[in-house]
């Protein structure tokens, strides 16, 4: 059974098996014990009105954005500004505490106009809160500074939500149930994506479209079979290159990297044994990276496998110029298109992996729009939880970065947190 939905296109230079059944129970149990909830995101019509809302409310005091966040707070949305290129739309991510980059920003916006978004579920992330008090200070050399703050964090917990309640800042939550990796179709990537002027709820329904499919269809379903895939390759080839063939999408393999590395890089399994899983995710740029490293791919270690993303080349875009016809390396070239030349290389470059015996799976996305783009970003969130639970480890932590946290808050003489 198919949904007649345009969902992503998924294929491989390899035969693999279905998920087991019983991995498909245990995402559905976590699911209903409320584990998932960014799967339950783009239903959630109250939190989309209150963000659209928002969005419209502060663009009528400010014509710029600019967002304090790092990791699952920052990727998601750099994911969403490039692909549908909105990254000159008036919003700056912000996500590395440097003195230069702010002082640079700075001098280039107007306090009078600007909006400050500070996105940190725990309320207290030490590199967010650094950019965010150094630009609110600034801020505040306009009056009405606090009307234009907006705090997106937990809904109840946390010094950011007690902070948004004491001073009366504009906020919004991100779902309790939401990780920090999973929440770029929450407020986190959403509030600043509509104030870009994005389609969210076009977005959402691409989301919609995959979680639907899931749910109809199970082990064939396309995101269940993206996890089947991925899970083949999972142990035997410790480094898996994401390869857009859209620089659009460079971004979106950056996200991706974190969700796969944070998600499935673990000491023990559920049961408490020792396992040190793990797959190395690289983000790769097509064709660019093609002339960099693809000679790595195919003569290097075989230790990689590798998925090629392609998206549809523009049918009205200008043919490439002729008028040389005595350079045969150049000739050829006269009446295609840029985008039939980078589509070619995509598909040269996988089988030129596959001939050399590396696993290429190949998504194909119908179209570049925001619909199209939640239906990938769905997919590969549900992927990476159904390829967790098949691996038998949990794909929701991260306890390993808990104590690298420690001992930042121990080197800057945090209270509690003594040298």
């Amino acid at each position: 059974m198919t949904t007649g939905k345009p969902l992503l296109d998924y294929r491989t230079s390899f035969d693999f098996d279905p998920l087991p059944e019983n991995v498909l129970k245990r995402f559905n149990k976590w699911m209903a014990d409320g584990k998932l909830g960014f799967m339950e995101l783009p239903e959630d019509t109250a939190l989309l009105h209150d963000t659209l809302e928002l969005a419209h409310e502060i663009g009528k005091s400010s014509d710029r954005m600019i967002v304090c966040g790092i990791g699952g707070s920052s990727l998601g949305l750099r994911a969403l500004l490039r692909a549908l290129e909105k990254y000159q739309s008036g919003v700056s991510v912000v996500d590395s505490p440097d003195s230069r980059m702010l002082e640079d920003l700075i001098s280039r916006f107007n306090p009078d106009s600007t909006a400050l978004a500070v996105i940190t579920k725990s309320g207290g992330t030490a590199e967010t809160m650094a950019i965010f008090l150094t630009l609110y200070r600034w801020l505040r050399e306009s009056s009405d500074a606090d009307s234009r703050v907006i705090a997106i964090t937990d809904p109840d917990k946390g010094d950011l939500r007690k902070l948004a309640r004491d001073r009366a800042w504009n906020s919004l939550p991100v779902p309790t149930s939401v990780g920090g990796r999973f929440s770029v179709l929450s407020p986190v990537g959403l509030f600043p994506a509509a104030f870009a002027g994005i389609d969210i709820k076009s977005l959402l329904r691409g989301a919609l479209d995959i979680t639907e499919d899931y749910f109809e269809n199970g082990s064939e379903s396309v995101t269940a079979r993206i996890a089947a895939g991925y899970l083949h390759n999972f142990k035997s080839h410790p480094v898996h290159v994401f390869f857009p063939y859209d620089d659009r999408l460079h971004d979106t393999a950056l996200w991706f990297a974190q969700l796969w590395a944070e998600s499935l890089g673990k000491r023990t399994d559920l049961s408490g044994n020792e396992v040190f899983a793990g797959q190395t995710p690289l983000a790769c740029r097509g064709p660019a990276d093609q002339h960099s490293l693809v000679q790595l791919f195919t003569e290097g270690p075989r230790d990689k496998t590798v998925t090629v993303l392609t998206t549809p080349g523009d049918s009205g875009a200008a043919r490439i110029p002729g008028g040389f016809n005595d350079f045969p390396s150049i000739a050829y070239l006269e009446g295609r298109t840029p985008d039939e030349l980078r589509l070619a290389e995509a598909e040269a470059t996988g089988k030129a992996l596959e001939e050399v015996g590396i696993p290429v799976s190949y998504i194909a996305m119908r179209s570049m729009d925001s619909r199209s783009l939640g239906e990938l970003l769905m997919s590969l969130e549900i992927a990476t939880v159904l390829t967790g639970l098949a691996l038998n480890i949990n794909p929701l932590d991260q306890p390993g970065v808990e104590r690298c946290k420690v001992l930042i808050y121990k080197a800057m003489n945090r209270s509690g947190y003594h040298i």
